[in-house]
């Protein structure tokens, strides 16, 4: 076993583990208690040398010198004068791995210096000493305060009335200016009052701290403010230099997927604007395509460089991680169907930008396409936005699309009594499609019946145009006209019911093809002259039958 060093020189080497409870008289550790004592665990052990050595530092007139080791056969006591500080057993020189004669004089040697700094912490020169540096720190604090505000008010000053364009600015700050917009003056004054802020918060935390520090009493309060403090900036630095390497390769993963965005950006404009022609791919499709590789190459991205991100193997960022993804996965499930619904728009080309569509009850032309929804404005100046999940499960007609070459027929139905001879009415209809303006002459317009009802046939005019945006407008010229036309020729649209009392027997051929000397058999009832006295027409129709019925 190793021999115990002389009293004055401690020669106690640090165990492999700083372990057990901390002794601490003023805020600072004196030694440090390993092992168990009967019942009395290692902190139960240190509360109470703690409480015999506050009170040995409270007792005035103690000669600290009479403090020594009395060696028994299994414990060696630390006592002063006739009170016991403490014990060290064999438990606790195993634990230290030291000599139990050597941890006794170690133990000792502390617990002297400890007592020796608190009565010299309560001594008058210290106090003095003290209160002296406190009063210099304190004057040379507020004057770097006045100095500071003093220094932050002439720069305000002065980048308030000096504009950057000026002659007295630099031509760097002028380029810089033009940079950020001209909002150079209010970054410069923004970064400056970020700037006056930290370094007065910086000289309110580090003052009462150093003021502690002047005082033995306090100088442990100082150590572990700073500690406390500097300890995780400490570790925060060597993190950083550790994690080094990662963070290189994080940018250059960044770096490389920026570049293959700005490549994938130039290639879409040159393919958008016809540079260069790809086969079976419509330059329409340049600028979603180009959003849709942006997406993609930002996903690998992160997805590369995920594993060297901080923290991510924590069990507190897979905790996170897994929230977020449940909870976007819950929610976005019609985000999704938008997204999807969107692509497929796309690519399919039912339209375009600037295209007069109808999709549902809803028609306008097509303002935006996005990835969520699509929106259309309305010949009445409103602005409808549709998701397109709605608009790839619903009926989408395009007006626009065969109207730039072969044109789009308009359409309208007119009904008109059987009596009105059907050439006449193709003759008005297409009159008044060729008057109409927008209406093309070539291909001809014509007209369909397309329906023979009970008491009328229905006429529809079919015409062509080219400029689907103008139907609305096209389509009232062209009521207007048939209007005209028919007025003019005498022909009245109207499409008749029963509205008088008439020979059923009579026949509804056009009047055309009806023989001159054709005769309605049986019945008939004829209008009377107003000075004859009304008569029966027949011996089977009684006088009050007769009614008045006007022939057209």
């Amino acid at each position: 076993m190793a021999q115990a060093p002389p009293a004055t020189v401690p020669a106690t080497r640090p165990s492999p583990v700083e372990s057990g409870v901390p002794v601490q008289l003023g805020g600072e550790p004196v030694f440090r208690i390993r092992a168990r004592l009967g019942t009395l665990t290692p902190s139960e052990r240190a509360a109470i040398v703690e409480r015999r050595l506050v009170e040995l530092a409270a007792t005035p007139f103690l000669n600290l010198e009479d403090l020594r080791t009395v060696e028994y056969d299994e414990t060696i006591e630390i006592v002063l004068g006739n009170r016991v500080i403490t014990v060290v057993t064999e438990a606790d020189a195993t634990a230290a791995e030291l000599p139990r004669s050597a941890l006794a004089q170690s133990t000792a040697e502390h617990i002297k210096r400890a007592l020796y700094r608190v009565r010299q912490a309560a001594s008058w020169q210290a106090l003095l000493v003290g209160v002296l540096l406190s009063l210099v720190v304190t004057t040379l604090i507020i004057g770097v305060w006045r100095g500071l505000d003093e220094l932050v008010a002439r720069l305000r000053h002065a980048w308030h009335i000096t504009e950057p364009s000026t002659p007295h600015s630099s031509r760097l700050l002028n380029r810089l200016d033009v940079l950020v917009g001209g909002r150079l003056r209010a970054a410069r004054l923004t970064l400056l009052t970020v700037i006056w802020f930290l370094a007065r918060a910086g000289m309110v935390v580090a003052y009462l701290p150093l003021v502690f520090s002047f005082f033995p009493a306090t100088q442990g309060l100082s150590r572990a403010f700073w500690e406390a403090v500097l300890t995780p900036l400490v570790t925060l630095w060597s993190a950083f230099i550790l994690y080094i390497p990662n963070l290189l390769f994080i940018l250059t993963v960044a770096f490389l997927t920026w570049a293959a965005i700005q490549g994938a950006r130039l290639l879409s404009l040159a393919v958008e604007r016809g540079v260069i022609v790809i086969g079976g791919f419509d330059p329409e499709w340049a600028r979603p395509t180009y959003k849709l590789v942006v997406i993609f190459l930002v996903a690998a991205g992160l997805i590369i460089a995920f594993p060297y991100i901080p923290g991510v193997e924590s069990p507190a960022f897979r905790g996170v991680s897994i929230f977020i993804g449940a909870l976007f996965s819950l929610a976005s499930s019609s985000a999704i169907a938008n997204v999807v619904s969107g692509i497929v728009l796309t690519y399919t080309r039912a339209f375009r930008i600037g295209d007069r569509v109808r999709i549902g009850e809803t028609t306008g032309d097509v303002v935006e396409k996005t990835l969520f929804v699509t929106r259309l404005e309305t010949i009445k100046q409103e602005i409808v936005s549709i998701p397109n999940a709605q608009v790839l499960n619903g009926t989408i007609v395009n007006y626009s699309t065969l109207a730039r070459t072969r044109g789009i027929i308009l359409h309208t139905t007119v009904t008109l009594g059987y009596e009105t001879p059907w050439r006449r009415v193709h003759e008005l209809l297409t009159a008044a499609a060729r008057a109409t303006a927008g209406i093309r002459a070539e291909p001809p317009p014509f007209v369909w019946q397309t329906s023979l009802n009970d008491f009328h046939v229905a006429y529809e005019l079919n015409a062509y145009t080219n400029d689907a945006w103008l139907m609305p407008y096209t389509y009232a010229a062209l009521h207007a006209n048939i209007r005209d036309v028919f007025d003019e020729a005498g022909v009245e649209i109207m499409s008749p019911h029963v509205t008088a009392l008439r020979d059923g027997n009579r026949t509804t051929v056009a009047r055309d093809h009806v023989p001159t000397d054709y005769q309605a058999p049986a019945f008939r009832v004829a209008v009377q002259p107003s000075d004859e006295q009304p008569r029966s027409a027949s011996a089977h129709h009684p006088p009050q039958a007769d009614h008045i019925e006007r022939q057209r």
